[in-house]
């Protein structure tokens, strides 16, 4: 009898272990995310430049200056603005896992690559809305879109027991297919820019509006 329990306090106590190792593995996974997201960002607003005056300033020379620089500033409302969609979408997948694994760590450093591309693809932009820039930058968003529903179809597949328990098949739904549905609006974007690079950038811009109203429909219905 006292080697049965000997045994299975050793078994709690390698399963606690166990636990929690996972879950300091887990909260290393999120903060290095996070800090990925956060250095995109910062990096965006590096790249924003004091617009320069020649001879005496005045408001209406700095006016003149700030215009010229409109498209950085358009860039970096772009792509601030996608970077939060990323960020809210990533939040929202990683609030349903408890565990990571290996195989999860993998795809989520495959995220963060497109991430860390997002300032460069927005100093491509900085060259003009020509159409081989639009497509670059679309071609990030689009990876980092389907990243995200590919990690969640990784966490949620049952052989691998990441997720919390309780999540509805509604949701299950809606987060597998939420990346997918982002990555096709970005392909739309590119063919966008054959006929006007401004209707390319107005369907980026549609991305979060989308995801709010197809995340109000599902909240109600899972």
């Amino acid at each position: 009898m006292g080697g049965s329990g000997s045994t299975v306090q050793t078994l709690a106590k390698n399963s606690a272990e166990g636990d929690d190792r996972r879950a300091k593995s887990f909260d290393r996974l999120m903060a290095l995310s996070d800090g990925i997201f956060a250095f995109a960002i910062t990096l965006l607003a590096l790249d924003l430049v004091t617009p320069v005056i020649v001879g005496h300033p005045s408001d209406a020379t700095l006016f003149v200056a700030l215009t010229k620089e409109g498209r950085s500033f358009l860039g970096f409302f772009v792509s601030f603005w996608i970077i939060s969609t990323l960020w809210q979408w990533h939040q929202r997948i990683f609030s349903y896992i408890k565990w990571s694994d290996l195989g999860l760590i993998r795809l989520n450093l495959v995220l963060l690559f497109f991430v860390v591309l997002i300032p460069f693809a927005t100093r491509v932009l900085n060259y003009g809305f020509l159409r081989l820039a639009l497509d670059v930058f679309a071609m990030v968003f689009i990876g980092a879109s389907l990243m995200t529903s590919i990690i969640w179809k990784y966490a949620s597949s049952q052989s691998h027991h990441l997720l919390c328990e309780g999540v509805s098949q509604k949701t299950n739904e809606w987060l597998s297919n939420r990346g997918f549905i982002s990555a096709a609006i970005f392909v739309l974007s590119i063919f966008l820019a054959f006929v006007n690079p401004y209707l390319t950038i107005a369907c980026w811009l549609s991305v979060l509006p989308i995801a709010f109203v197809l995340d109000r429909r599902y909240s109600k219905t899972s």
